[in-house]
């Protein structure tokens, strides 16, 4: 199956990357799974690593969410690399209809935690027509 290709985690709660990760493995659904504790993390790993989908935390040290994105932005125009599809996952739905959210072309989604089944259908089909465009 791995319709979702390499998945990268970008979360601050090992529990949550955990969960998501064990999730994903157990629906077949990825191809690989790589974890990053912060948005800067996160970085280096798309330096060395192609990926096709970031699963994001909004909230976190170091670099948040919506650094990461201003910084993945920049590091797409520098480099050329192919930007992954972005989904954000937060542990609530006050971001739902925000303007950082809604506004920003590399946002294609926003889940809340923990990842579920449906969820990961969700992704599995979005990840077909992403890759059909």
């Amino acid at each position: 199956m791995h319709e979702l290709g390499k998945v990268l985690l970008v979360d601050d709660d090992a529990a949550h990357t955990y969960l998501s990760a064990r999730a994903l493995c157990k629906a077949n659904a990825i191809e690989q799974v790589f974890e990053a504790e912060n948005g800067s993390r996160a970085l280096e790993l798309l330096l060395s690593e192609a990926m096709d989908l970031i699963l994001l935390d909004v909230n976190m040290p170091v670099m948040n969410g919506y650094e990461f994105l201003e910084a993945l932005k920049k590091l797409v125009e520098t480099t050329g690399i192919i930007p992954p599809t972005v989904v954000l996952m937060t542990t609530s739905e006050k971001y739902e209809g925000s303007d950082r959210v809604t506004q920003n072309p590399m946002i294609k989604g926003l889940l809340t935690k923990p990842l579920t089944n449906d969820q990961i259908n969700y992704l599995v089909s979005f990840a077909g027509v992403e890759r059909q465009v």
